[in-house]
């Protein structure tokens, strides 16, 4: 019935492995587990590897990186069963209902994919940014996500039909961090794909420390710019666009731009998600004016 499908890189799995695997065998349905490393080479595998042990398990390690999409595309391939459960490998169930939640709406047959949400627990100073930004950005209410649920579509926790995966995919374009939950959600509003938003969220716990945050934001910046001078995306599907186009339109970008610097610094320092805004949008304003 459900193949639950695992994206890694140089993260030790045994623990949400576990706790899926207890789960699944508990709610006596036909299940699969399949994880792949995406060639970390990381010793934290010695121990991953163990998993191999467990029925219905199984974890692999790739010999080349393929990147974010493409690896989830593989483990799409490699699934047997007809619903495909996607979780983020830093992630783990808030419930011991996790999986019963989800199994519960399949019988309901209304809808083809459905989103848990994510949650996050109290976190040390070091890492502050990204959980300030999480818990502003990403935490966000049922109540909230159902009133537009393309909007608060998140790839670390979602249950989706393989037929209706196979249709749309990952696209193996982005090889790097960054918006490929935006692209993947709006080709679902595309085909006309109806969202279900469920209260079964996962705590999200691989936090990056504040200086790993800023350097993956600003891969993910560059493949926002990509995907819309692409026209894989409009300069309307993200807050952060429509605010750079909107300053760049009344000359204001390129005063603010000058700041960069310094908004990299406070945002770094203080855990500011205004500051780490603000460097958002001058870093924006960098990558497009260095791609003419």
């Amino acid at each position: 019935m459900i193949s639950v499908l695992i994206a890694s890189y140089n993260r030790n799995v045994v623990n949400l492995i576990k706790e899926l695997h207890l789960q699944l065998t508990n709610s006596k349905v036909d299940f699969e587990i399949i994880c792949l490393d995406d060639a970390s080479k990381s010793h934290k595998n010695i121990e991953n590897l163990s998993l191999n042990n467990l029925s219905y398990c199984n974890f692999q390690e790739l010999k080349d990186n393929i990147g974010r999409s493409a690896i989830r595309n593989l483990l799409a391939s490699k699934a047997q069963y007809n619903w495909l459960l996607f979780l983020d490998a830093d992630v783990l169930p808030t419930s011991s209902n996790f999986i019963t939640n989800y199994i519960k709406e399949l019988e309901s047959k209304e809808f083809s994919v459905f989103l848990g949400g994510i949650k996050y627990r109290d976190i040390d100073n070091n890492n502050l940014l990204r959980w300030n930004f999480g818990k502003k950005s990403e935490e966000i209410p049922v109540s909230i996500r159902k009133e537009n649920p393309n909007k608060y579509f998140f790839t670390a926790n979602f249950l989706i039909e393989k037929e209706k995966f196979n249709s749309i995919k990952f696209n193996e374009e982005l090889l790097d961090y960054g918006y490929e939950d935006l692209l993947f959600s709006k080709e679902l509003e595309k085909k006309q794909i109806s969202i279900k938003q469920l209260e079964n969220e996962v705590f999200h716990l691989g936090i990056d420390e504040n200086l790993d945050f800023i350097n993956k934001t600003k891969k993910a910046i560059k493949n926002l710019n990509i995907l819309i001078e692409k026209g894989l995306l409009k300069k309307e599907d993200t807050k952060l666009s429509v605010l750079y186009f909107k300053l760049k339109k009344y000359k204001i970008i390129g005063f603010i731009s000058v700041f960069l610097k310094f908004f990299e610094k406070k945002a770094i320092q203080n855990s500011s998600v205004f500051f780490y805004n603000l460097f958002r949008i001058s870093y924006l304003h960098l990558v497009v004016k260095n791609r003419k």
